[in-house]
């Protein structure tokens, strides 16, 4: 019966955890000619504790990273971030020019109209699958 218990909290804490954490326009803007693209969604936290994303990963790609473009006196920039943290009651968008995942090392290109499961790594160790449409070079994001 201990077991089944803890069989039973292991398996309900992501989902709990999960119910904590919106996740809402999640898109991929495709980069024609199978050069890295970049993934795109708004995280919301409402629990109260901070979350982090610390990574991700997709099957179509082989390396995915947290990156954050930046722009200063007309020159524009890209770096690697380790972490991206959403406090207690907030917001963080990845969006075109601020933070984005940079999908590199096509696999399996997808094509515009396609739904790809990217799943985010969370500082506590917490996975979460999440479907993200794939958008054309020139999108804005989905309508």
């Amino acid at each position: 019966m201990k077991r089944l218990l803890v069989l039973a909290a292991l398996l309900t804490a992501p989902a709990a955890w999960a119910g904590n954490l919106d996740i809402s326009h999640a898109w991929i803007r495709l980069i024609p000619g199978g050069g890295p693209s970049a993934a795109y969604l708004t995280l919301s936290n409402r629990g109260d504790a901070p979350v982090a994303l610390v990574g991700a990963e997709c099957a179509a790609y082989g390396k995915v990273m947290l990156h954050r473009s930046t722009e200063s006196g007309g020159t524009s920039r890209m770096e690697h971030v380790d972490r991206l943290s959403v406090p207690p009651g907030g917001t963080r968008k990845l969006a075109p020019g601020g933070y984005h995942l940079m999908l590199m090392q096509p696999k399996d290109p997808p094509q515009v109209g396609d739904e790809l499961a990217v799943t985010l790594h969370f500082a506590d160790g917490t996975t979460l699958s999440v479907p993200f449409s794939v958008q054309p070079a020139y999108s804005q994001g989905p309508q």
